[in-house]
Order: structure tokens, then C-alpha cells, then sequence
């Protein structure tokens, strides 16, 4: 299991400083990190959901008799796992613990999307879990007027209500715009701690240095060649699998800047 590179995720300041709503799950649907803008969502802490099983932390409200949140996110979560691909679960009543009280539950509404996290060898190391709260449009739409029946026009008759209504799904469609392009930078992110996970650990088999070690030298070494570092490391690992058995794919030595690099006479190539 993948944990350092999912953990890595959660303390990506992208995760935790974005406005859309994210959960980091490993295959076996344990969260891993949960950023501010879901636990405010959910009325939680991260303390209530890192290192618990989702359905655990976030079962279904018992006094519904028709909540099918956990087996409907269940699904949808089996589903990424078994095809891979991103799946979109529409609108989902869901209802959340309130705060302090595991006997009580506030009502809410979400438009849930999960999409697979891979590793450098593209194996699904775990699952991203983006909601939008959208209990607000929910209610907007669906709550009878205070002193009028529903007609089928309703919107007539209260424009201001209506008028909420839209610009909240005007914030949702705009709020789904944002998180696919998220979501891609996430995915890439996870791809890049992958690749210099594993460069550090060529270089701790070749050298005997501890991980500490093995990041700075990849440090200097993109500081010296003035090379992204996710490159460095991308070049190392594709100079490791390309030689031959018994010869050291890759010998990296800390050298002054005036001096001939050591990495480009051993045939690493930054493209």
C-alpha cells in the first residue's frame, strides 16, 4: 500500500488550501487525509477522519429508513477500483453526524466525484473523493413556499427564491469546472512524489544513505544541472531500468559548479 505517497497528498498545500471539498482513500477505503474545506463540509475534523474507514467515520443516518449514501458511494468507490476511470455520481442525499453528537444527523445533499490516484507505475495506489455540498440548492428547489402552495410555477411567484436557486447551481457548475482541473493536477502530483520516491530509493540501495540523504542529493543535483527536480528524478529511474545488470546505472557525487557533471558523463539524459 502506497501510504507515504498518499499521506504526501494530504500535506500538499494545493489539498489543503483549496475550496473544494477532498478525501484521500487508500484501496481499501481508509482515509488517509481529509482537507479543511471537507471537514468544514461535513462538520468533522481531520482527528474524526484520518486513519479511519470511511463508512466508520461516516456511516448512514439510521433514523432514514431509505439512506443508501453508504452503499451508493460504496458502488461508485468499487467501481473506480475495478475499471480505473473517474465516476461521477450525480446528486446524493447523505446525511452527516452533527457535531458532538453521534445520536443526531443534519440532513445534506451532495454531487459527489471519485477519480483513481495512480502511482509512478501507473497502479491505483488509492481514490480522490471530491464533493460539492449542494443541500442549499436541494432546499431551494424543493422546499414548499411558506404561505403559498407549489404551483408548477412557482418561480413566478417567488423570483427571488429563484434566483438563489440559480446562482447556487451557477456556483456548483463552476465549482465542478474547478475540481476537474484539480483533480488532474492531484493525479499528476501523486505521479511526481512517485518518481522521486523512487529515485530516492535507487540511490539508498546504491549509496547505503538514509532518505534524507538520498532528497538532497537529488536537490543539488537539480540545482546544479538547473533541472526540475521531478525531472532528475524521472531521469535517473529511466537511467536505472535502461543499463545493463552488474554496471551502476547511475553514481551521482556532490561537485562544485565549475566542475564537469558527473551525471551527464554517465549518460543521464534531462528531456
Amino acid at each position: 500500500m502506497n501510504t507515504a505517497l498518499l499521506a504526501g497528498i494530504g500535506a500538499d498545500p494545493a489539498f489543503q488550501t483549496t475550496a473544494a471539498p477532498y478525501l484521500v482513500l487508500d484501496t481499501e477505503l481508509r482515509i488517509h487525509a481529509a482537507n479543511t474545506a471537507y471537514t468544514t463540509a461535513t462538520l468533522t475534523t481531520a482527528d474524526d477522519l484520518v486513519g479511519i474507514g470511511l463508512f466508520d467515520a461516516l456511516p448512514d443516518n439510521p433514523a432514514d429508513p431509505d439512506a443508501d449514501g453508504v452503499a451508493t458511494l460504496s458502488g461508485s468507490l468499487e467501481q473506480v477500483l475495478h475499471r480505473g476511470g473517474r465516476h461521477a455520481m450525480g446528486l446524493q442525499r447523505y446525511d452527516v453526524l452533527a457535531p458532538g453528537d453521534r445520536n443526531r444527523f443534519v440532513r445534506k445533499v451532495w454531487a459527489p466525484v471519485n477519480a483513481p490516484l495512480r502511482d509512478a507505475d501507473g497502479r491505483i495506489a488509492g481514490i480522490l473523493h471530491h464533493v460539492e455540498d449542494v443541500t442549499e440548492v436541494d432546499r431551494l428547489l424543493r422546499d414548499e413556499p411558506e404561505h403559498q402552495a407549489r404551483t408548477a410555477d412557482w418561480w413566478h411567484a417567488q423570483p427571488e427564491r429563484f434566483t438563489r436557486a440559480l446562482v447556487a447551481m451557477s456556483r456548483l457548475g463552476q465549482a465542478h469546472r474547478a475540481v476537474l482541473r484539480e483533480n488532474q493536477d492531484l493525479r499528476e502530483a501523486l505521479h511526481t512524489r512517485g518518481i522521486i520516491e523512487q529515485a530516492k530509493g535507487i540511490l539508498i540501495g546504491q549509496r547505503g544513505c538514509g532518505p534524507g540523504d538520498a532528497f538532497a542529493i537529488l536537490v543539488e543535483l537539480s540545482q546544479h544541472t538547473n533541472t526540475k527536480l521531478h525531472d532528475v528524478a524521472r531521469a535517473l529511474v529511466r537511467d536505472a531500468l535502461q543499463h545493463d545488470p552488474g554496471h551502476p546505472a547511475f553514481e551521482p557525487r556532490l561537485l562544485a559548479s565549475s566542475a564537469p557533471s558527473r551525471h551527464e558523463q554517465d549518460g543521464i539524459r534531462f528531456s
